[in-house]
């Protein structure tokens, strides 16, 4: 295993410390996500992450954490997001130790999202080749990146822009080319699944491993070559991981976070949502 540094340590106590405020949505419908963190070889925290299945009906493509609807089975939000864990990258509820509970928010579909922040004691980012498989039905690729990235990204890497959602403005993030150095790809049975890189010419190409999917034949093409260039996260996914990152490491990001009109209080959002909650279900009939 690869040891944790300072930062690191001190990040993974922040988050310990961090006081969940009330959860004041009233609904049925709860989603959970797991946020799970991981040291790399220089003791930095990671963050699992994955590309959605393109053969999804909603969020296809899309970056996101591991996570789903919560189940009549499941006890609490936290058996959602380790038991969505396991069905989408094969990641055991037992190798994940449950740090703190945000915020919920609030889906592009309004669903309520809560991230259940976690970490992987004997997970390391190079451990995913081994001991994680993304399912094929739901997962393209499984990849980590830095969780301070989402506080201080490469040069170029960041944009936003301004919308009007919900019962505010809103700040929509994006960070490019992320996971080019860790991931792990679901690719079509035409592809050679013992394959060690994406092209054996180009020897700056990350390692990866490759899975089988029955995927329809020339899909291959498309998941390389996103993979050579990362992928995006963005949206909701990108929010939590500034959320996350900002309380880890105890500082605010390199660049504004919110639009100038969005609402920060949790409490205003959730009680905007129970009021609306039968204008979505009107206009999703």
């Amino acid at each position: 295993m690869h040891q944790l540094n300072q930062k690191s340590l001190d990040a993974l106590k922040s988050l310990r410390n961090y006081k969940c405020p009330k959860d004041n949505y009233q609904t049925t419908k709860r989603s959970a996500v797991l946020v799970a963190l991981l040291p790399n070889e220089k003791g930095d925290l990671e963050v699992i992450l994955t590309c959605r299945s393109s053969s999804l009906r909603t969020n296809a493509g899309d970056s996101a954490f591991p996570g789903g609807k919560t189940d009549p089975e499941d006890v609490d939000l936290i058996a959602t997001a380790k038991r969505e864990a396991m069905e989408e990258v094969c990641l055991p509820p037992s190798s994940s130790t449950v740090i703190t509970l945000f915020s919920p928010v609030l889906s592009r579909h309004m669903q309520v999202v809560t991230p259940v922040v976690a970490f992987c004691p004997t997970l390391t980012t190079t451990d995913i080749f081994e001991l994680l498989t993304p399912n094929p039905s739901e997962v393209s690729a499984i990849y980590t990146v830095p969780l301070e990235l989402f506080l201080s990204p490469p040069p170029e890497s960041h944009s936003y822009f301004d919308m009007s959602w919900a019962m505010s403005g809103h700040r929509i993030h994006r960070f490019e080319r992320c996971g080019t150095d860790n991931f792990l790809l679901t690719l079509p049975p035409e592809s050679n699944t013992t394959t060690a890189g994406i092209d054996e010419e180009d020897t700056s190409a990350p390692m990866s491993k490759s899975y089988s999917n029955g995927g329809e034949a020339g899909s291959e093409t498309e998941v390389v070559d996103r993979a050579k260039i990362g992928w995006q996260v963005y949206g909701m996914t990108a929010g939590v991981l500034i959320d996350v990152a900002s309380v880890a490491f105890q500082r605010p990001p390199d660049f504004e976070v919110y639009a100038q009109d969005q609402c920060r209080d949790q409490n205003q959002m959730a009680l905007w949502f129970n009021q609306s909650q039968h204008t979505f279900r009107r206009s999703q009939l």
